[in-house]
């Protein structure tokens, strides 16, 4: 089965790992209206896979999942992978009409003295994912910033003082976000 939602193209992979039988047990399955296992998107030569995707049309929300099988393996994922795929994650969700996606990481056997975040990616223990509630985060990046940009001209507390480059420079920093949806 494939999905598109250009650029991207959603595949899935039908070798199932007797390790994930494990992640599959424990998904919280209450507040989704679908599910998706070990999936590959792919855009034009890049590519990411999600052991999971879970999302909720009435909501318009979707939640993307890693499962690292082993601590050893969470360890061997890089910062900078883990950061992309939550970017990829985004991107996806947006192509495919989500107002809000969640990126994490379940990792088995995870102890508590382990970092939480990697990537910007949130890390969970298998035992926490079957009460975890996706943390979702907008896919409209433009429209966040320029939420960012009224509280921060419109607030009564603390006011800011308007000056034209600072205005100048953020109005460029919205446009190019923007300009990088709409490529």
């Amino acid at each position: 089965m494939k999905l598109r939602a250009e650029p991207y193209t959603l595949e899935l992979r039908h070798d199932m790992k007797d390790s994930e039988q494990s992640l599959r047990g424990r998904l919280n399955l209450k507040w989704c209206d679908g599910v998706l296992f070990n999936v590959i998107a792919k855009e034009n030569s890049d590519k990411a896979e999600y052991d999971v995707i879970q999302w909720n049309e009435q909501d318009k929300s979707i939640l993307f999942i890693e499962y690292k099988n082993s601590v050893q393996a969470y360890k061997n994922l890089k910062a900078h992978e883990a950061q992309q795929n939550k970017d990829y994650a985004r991107n996806i969700a947006r192509a495919f009409c989500f107002l809000k996606y969640d990126f994490i990481i379940v990792v088995r056997s995870l102890e508590q003295n382990f970092e939480k975040v990697k990537g910007k990616g949130n890390v969970i223990s298998l035992d926490e994912l079957t009460n975890y509630l996706p943390e979702f985060e907008s896919t409209l990046e433009e429209l966040d910033y320029t939420d960012k940009l009224l509280d921060k001209y419109n607030r009564l507390e603390n006011p800011v003082e308007f000056r034209r480059e600072t205005v100048l420079k953020e109005m460029k920093i919205l446009r190019d976000k923007i300009e990088q949806v709409n490529k």
